[in-house]
């Protein structure tokens, strides 16, 4: 079970490193509890229910340690992600896979916006657009991986639509 231990240690390292807000650490903890209950997987099917039990235990371990990091934050009152109700009405279908390096487009007509190869922002923000969700949607996600930012999103994806990068639904 040393898989499931190592999933279990990185969470605890996650949670540590990530807990800026409370959303974050329940981000990372529903995340995390993922990646250890997929050790599961790997296990012979007669020896599911017994490893299941033991998984379910780290898991258990982690969400306490996550209600303990919240407990922290609170009397500090951490502010909540801002929601953006344009954001809300577009839902952005991307036309290609991978990320967005421009490199179709002399960067004089990149309009200040990052090349969605080596930005951090970007890159994970397309990841999260699957046709389905709402822009919104996808700042909030992306913020809670990534932590809280001034990026103009909804900029950023008007920028890519005019391009024929991404079409909106």
């Amino acid at each position: 079970m040393w898989l499931a231990q190592l999933s279990e240690n990185r969470g605890y390292g996650q949670l540590k490193k990530r807990g800026a807000t409370a959303e974050q650490i329940t981000d990372s903890v529903d995340r995390e509890a993922q990646a250890i209950r997929s050790a599961q997987r790997l296990v012979p099917e007669a020896r599911r229910n017994a490893v299941a039990q033991t998984l379910d235990a780290a898991v258990e371990r982690l969400r306490s340690f996550g209600d303990s990091q919240q407990s922290r934050l609170a009397p500090a009152g951490t502010p909540a992600l801002k929601e953006n109700p344009e954001a809300a009405r577009i839902i952005v279908r991307r036309k290609r896979f991978g990320t967005l390096p421009l490199d179709d487009l002399s960067q004089d007509r990149w309009e200040g916006y990052p090349s969605g190869a080596w930005a951090a922002i970007p890159t994970i923000a397309l990841y999260w657009c699957d046709g389905k969700r709402n822009l919104a949607e996808v700042i909030r996600l992306t913020q809670l991986e990534l932590g809280p930012s001034d990026f103009d999103f909804v900029g950023y994806f008007r920028f890519l639509q005019r391009h024929g990068y991404v079409e909106f639904g």
